[in-house]
């Protein structure tokens, strides 16, 4: 595969698995800013990666189901090292947040009573919305930049967001639509060459996973619980904070797996520890059956991202020159940003409910404006010191509701 003019030499895969490792690691903020840290890091710094092919990984990690820049990394393995770098990467991005979630619920199920996670939470929460706002504002000038048409679009998005009060696929498929006859190029002639068709991927990349999940999920509950997080993932669009309703719905009302409580706490160790929010599956599975559910929950998670993007990723590729293809990703791409505007405001209502914690969250965000240097991790390390002092003092109710 040829890289971009100007490109720097394709990474192996463990270049891949390292760079990916760091970010599930050490990468806070939710979608957005993992999305940006990806574009910074593989596009402007190490430029394995040309804009337009980060543009058409945005697009792909947007229309298909899944955590956005979870399937924003697949793709980027993909892109770089076929399905060996879609594996690489896939793993690497959520196994540090896995072991950290893990972790994390071994001391929570021995400590179940404890007012640490949510005194974590009070604090870590503001900082995580400001970064994701900030992110935001960085996705926003490198995708949008100054097309008034796109910003329409954006701000539409948003508004439809904030009324629904969740993500709908229709506002990706419409805005591709529309994008289809505002934003299409001049035709190009069609380059040669191009990635195995998606048959030959999907044949080879199925049964390695599902090869896993029979080893890892031995007993009913944990198969139960692969079945559950599967079906899940196939409903997670753009962001993994828009499956926390529909986890309540059943995790709670229906099956009544975890209480009101746990699952608040659930919600917060998936927002406080880095990588893809949806790693809140990891902490449920854990409660229900230890290690084995953890393991069955995690897989089922993500498995249809991996899948959807193995699949959507050499079809996209193999036609990008066509005009409309490209207008179509052009119309998904700035949906995404105001889709995701909207859903920082969601997310910010529910961490965000006292002066200390308006506080937290505007101080957070000035630091990561003007102290560019900062790294988030430090922001998210000092939220979380004052959450625990600062908890037991005021004991906000609001925060159990």
């Amino acid at each position: 595969m040829e890289t971009a003019l100007g490109a720097k030499p394709r990474p192996n895969i463990a270049d891949i698995a390292l760079y990916f490792l760091r970010l599930g690691a050490l990468g806070f903020g939710g979608p957005v800013a993992l999305a940006n840290h990806i574009r910074a890091d593989l596009v402007d710094d190490r430029r394995w990666l040309s804009p337009q092919e980060y543009d058409e990984g945005l697009a792909i990690a947007t229309a298909c189901p899944g955590p956005l820049a979870y399937q924003l990394g697949i793709y980027c393995g993909y892109v770089l090292r076929g399905l060996g770098g879609a594996l690489a990467a896939a793993v690497a991005f959520a196994v540090a947040p896995f072991i950290i979630v893990v972790v994390a619920g071994w001391f929570y199920v021995r400590y179940e009573n404890a007012w640490e996670v949510r005194g974590l939470f009070y604090g870590v929460g503001p900082v995580v919305v400001a970064l994701i706002v900030k992110a935001c504002w960085n996705l926003a000038q490198k995708t949008i930049k100054s097309d008034v048409l796109a910003w329409a679009i954006a701000a539409l998005g948003c508004a439809i967001t904030l009324v629904v009060q969740r993500e709908l696929t229709v506002i990706f498929v419409a805005s591709g639509i529309v994008g289809i006859f505002l934003f299409a190029p001049p035709d190009k002639a069609a380059p040669g060459g191009g990635p195995p068709p998606a048959k030959q991927v999907v044949s080879r990349s199925v049964f390695p996973l599902f090869g896993a999940i029979a080893l890892g999920a031995s007993g009913v509950l944990p198969l139960q619980l692969f079945w559950f997080f599967f079906r899940t993932g196939l409903l997670v669009f753009g962001s993994g904070l828009v499956i926390v309703p529909f986890l309540k719905a059943y995790v709670v009302d229906q099956y009544h797996w975890l209480d009101e409580r746990q699952f608040l706490d659930s919600v917060a160790i998936g927002m406080m520890t880095p990588g893809p929010v949806v790693i809140t599956a990891s902490f449920v599975g854990y409660l229900m059956s230890g290690l084995a559910g953890a393991f069955a929950a995690t897989i089922g998670i993500f498995s249809p991202s991996f899948l959807f993007t193995v699949i959507g990723t050499p079809l996209l590729r193999r036609y990008r020159s066509n005009s409309r293809l490209q207008g179509f990703v052009r119309g998904v791409s700035v949906a995404v940003v105001g889709v995701l505007v909207g859903t920082s405001y969601l997310v910010g209502r529910t961490a965000i409910g006292d002066f200390l914690t308006i506080a937290l969250g505007a101080g957070a965000l000035a630091s990561a404006l003007f102290l560019k240097r900062l790294p988030d991790a430090l922001l998210v390390a000092c939220g979380a010191a004052i959450g625990l002092i600062a908890y037991p003092l005021l004991q906000p109710q609001w925060l159990l509701h």
